[in-house]
C-alpha cells in the first residue's frame, strides 16, 4: 500500500473529512491535494531514512511520538498544537520553508487548489502521515512502513 492510500483509508476516511471540512474543499479535492502532495512526502521521507541518523530519528519518532492520535482523532491535527507538531515534522522532511512553499505550488499547479490552502495543509497532512506510518508500521492497518516507504 502506497502512503496515499495508506492516508486515505485510515479510519474509514476520516482524515479525509476532517480536511474537507477545515479547508472547504470537496472530499474528491481533497484527495487530489493529497494526491499532489504525497510524492514530496514519500521523497523526504525516504531522503531522512536513507541518513543512518535521519532512519534512527524517524524509528525513534514513529515509537515514541504520540502520532496515532492525528489520525485516530484527524481533528487534534488542525489544532494549534498539531499545527505545531507538523511544522516540526516537515522541518525535518523538507528542511527548510522554503521546500514546504515549492512543495504548495507546485500542488497548486497540478491541482488549481489555492497554494495559501495547501500550505495551510502541509503541516495537518504532515501530522496525519505520521501517524498513519505509526499505524502501518505497529500492524495496526495494512501496508507498514517498509511499503509506505518504498512507494
Amino acid at each position: 500500500m502506497n502512503l496515499t492510500d495508506l492516508l486515505i483509508s485510515q479510519n474509514n476516511g476520516a482524515a479525509v473529512r476532517e480536511l474537507s471540512r477545515k479547508f472547504g474543499l470537496g472530499e474528491a479535492e481533497t484527495i487530489q491535494a493529497i494526491e499532489a502532495l504525497m510524492p514530496a512526502f514519500s521523497q523526504g521521507l525516504q531522503r531522512t531514512a536513507r541518513r543512518p541518523s535521519g532512519a534512527a530519528s524517524l524509528i525513534e519518532a514513529l515509537a515514541h511520538g504520540q502520532h496515532s492520535r492525528y489520525i485516530d482523532n484527524p481533528e487534534f491535527a488542525s489544532s494549534h498544537a498539531g499545527v505545531g507538531d507538523g511544522n516540526a515534522i516537515l522541518g525535518h522532511l523538507f528542511g527548510n520553508k522554503d521546500v514546504s512553499r515549492a512543495v504548495a505550488a507546485h500542488a497548486a499547479q497540478s491541482t488549481g487548489i489555492g497554494s495559501a490552502i495547501l500550505k495551510q495543509m502541509l503541516p495537518v497532512i504532515a501530522n496525519m502521515v505520521m501517524g498513519a506510518l505509526f499505524k502501518g508500521a505497529t500492524g495496526s492497518s495494512g501496508g507498514g512502513l517498509g511499503g509506505a516507504l518504498g512507494q
